[in-house]
């Protein structure tokens, strides 16, 4: 089915942060969607630092409301960031993230099916800690739970757009923003095309 309504759920990358250029790849994904057909929809609904346990709570309300024939979900690293150390408290522990994430994609495909999209890497010699913030975001947490993410995922038969796997031996440097941690327009671009292609190919969107 040529999913014409697409709901886009996350955080700060659904959000756009970083890309001064256009707004983001939800941005731009909306831009060539809704070119193709004056009945197509893509709803970016990106909040800035929001973790699963408050996603959970409104996708389902949220999707509903926007009728759509497709979902995607990008939890991104809000919830394995530690807390004033390398080896500080996570935000939130690998098993209850596995929990809601079961959770979460099991409400989603309640509304329609659902694509889970894991994030990419980032540059951690920024992020620990970040900015000027007592958050640090480690590379080694941040493979473990996009790895449970795929994990869960796959447990379900949602389809997964490992954005992580494919920049996995990529030079993230010119791809990122200023603190190592949001991509810049350039890895926007980039990750819009990667979203077209997957659509096209693996639900039916029309190119």
């Amino acid at each position: 089915m040529h999913p014409r309504r697409i709901a886009v759920f996350g955080s700060s990358t659904i959000y756009g942060t970083a890309d001064t250029e256009m707004g983001g790849f939800v941005n731009r994904l909306k831009l060539w969607h809704e070119a193709n057909d004056e009945k197509n929809r893509v709803f970016g609904l990106g909040i800035w630092g929001e973790r699963t346990p408050e996603l959970l709570e409104r996708i389902v309300p949220e999707a509903r409301t926007r009728k759509p024939h497709l979902l995607l979900i990008y939890p991104g690293y809000n919830d394995c960031h530690r807390r004033d150390a390398p080896d500080g408290p996570i935000a939130t522990s690998p098993e209850v993230f596995a929990d809601l994430m079961r959770e979460l994609l099991t409400k989603a495909q309640s509304v329609a099916p659902a694509v889970v999209m894991t994030a990419y890497p980032f540059d951690e010699s920024r992020t620990r800690p970040y900015r000027y913030t007592n958050a640090y975001y480690c590379l080694d947490d941040a493979r473990r739970y996009m790895a449970i993410l795929v994990e869960v995922a796959e447990s379900l038969g949602v389809k997964v757009l490992d954005f992580f796997g494919m920049f996995r031996e990529t030079d993230m440097t010119p791809l990122l923003s200023s603190d190592g941690l949001h991509g810049n327009a350039a890895c926007h671009q980039r990750l819009f095309e990667l979203t077209k292609r997957f659509l096209v190919d693996e639900c039916g969107a029309r190119g």
